[in-house]
């Protein structure tokens, strides 16, 4: 319960919604909604919520982004 909230925190911080998530060894599957009503799954780091894989192309640059500031990147904020 202590990760959902924490994810779905991080997530509103940048105008995102939790839809689910999974759990994987390292990291978190979320699938999320933005705040424009697009879907999207990412990878996310357990420890510092980073971006380990977006789930949209940005040229390799996934791991410069945590999972708030993410929602910005896709939205094109």
């Amino acid at each position: 319960m202590r990760e959902e909230k924490r994810l779905q925190r991080a997530l509103k911080m940048g105008g995102g919604e939790l839809r689910d998530f999974f759990d994987r060894e390292n990291y978190w599957l979320v699938e999320w909604t933005s705040g424009t009503g697009e879907h999207h799954t990412s990878a996310i780091a357990k420890n510092d919520l980073t971006v380990m894989s977006a789930g949209i192309c940005l040229s390799g640059l996934d791991k410069d982004f945590d999972l708030h500031s993410l929602v910005g990147v896709v939205e094109n904020r």
